[in-house]
């Protein structure tokens, strides 16, 4: 046997003792719906796993998680890691683990899994659906200072939190919710206020956590051309109305 053979054969072993066992190695959700994060979660060692060294890639719905465990005298607390493949389209895939970035290394965990269409009611005509997904901060550059946190769900859920200033210039939030897309583009709900006990309180009470309908607002991410990544936002509330255009802050 070769130097390299050696040195490979025990590079791998050393990696194999700081690795995770096949049935500790799991894709969450085990069923997934299209375009539902998919993460790869490992059971691993504190000590061993070094989260700065993963890498993930794929290529024709196989991916390829790479990572470089630390040699540890003792073992370290157990943890569990969460890995993101992605919001993927209805179908198979597999999951390859290595754990380190050299050719000859042998694959440690090998995991096949489908991800499928999220059934549907047939009804007529089709309910709207939205085809991308538009959650993000979003906000309007010329009046830095507020903004619209909105939350859409691979199921198409929406829950958005709004953040402005009150009457007396108080910073204050609501909630839009229980609403529903009305087109692939445009999408309405209804406007609560809540509140409640101090956060500080000795006590939270939930006795005191109300939430009202103060009114109506909607989204329209309808884009035009030299107009894109902008939104229209109208709301109506406690008599006030008004329309914003809004655009999603990039991190």
């Amino acid at each position: 046997m070769s130097t390299r053979s050696v040195a490979l054969a025990l590079a791998a072993a050393g990696a194999l003792s700081a690795l995770p066992a096949a049935s500790e190695t799991r894709v969450v959700p085990a069923e997934p719906y299209a375009f539902e994060p998919v993460n790869l979660r490992m059971d691993v060692d504190s000590c061993a796993f070094a989260p700065e060294t993963v890498s993930v890639s794929s290529s024709s719905g196989v991916f390829r998680v790479i990572h470089r465990p630390n040699q540890c005298l003792l073992p370290g607390e157990p943890r569990v890691a969460d890995i993101l493949l992605g919001s993927l389209p209805a179908g198979t895939y597999e999951v390859q683990v290595f754990p380190t970035a050299d050719a000859f290394t042998p694959i440690v965990t090998g995991i096949r899994f489908t991800v499928r269409e999220r059934p549907e009611i047939a009804v007529f005509p089709r309910p709207a659906r939205p085809l991308t997904d538009y959650s993000g901060m979003w906000y309007r550059p010329a009046e830095s200072g507020w903004g619209l946190s909105f939350h859409q769900s691979s199921t198409r859920a929406v829950f958005a939190a709004w953040y402005v200033y009150d009457a007396a210039d108080n910073p204050t939030w609501y909630t839009i919710e229980s609403g529903q897309w009305t087109s692939a583009t445009q999408w309405s709900g209804t406007v609560y206020r809540t509140s409640g006990p101090p956060l500080f309180a000795p006590v939270f009470d939930l006795v005191h956590v109300t939430r009202q309908p103060v009114g109506q607002a909607s989204l329209d991410f309808t884009q035009r051309p030299s107009e894109e990544g902008w939104a229209t936002f109208t709301y109506t509330v406690g008599g006030s109305q008004g329309t914003k255009r809004i655009t999603r802050h990039a991190f």
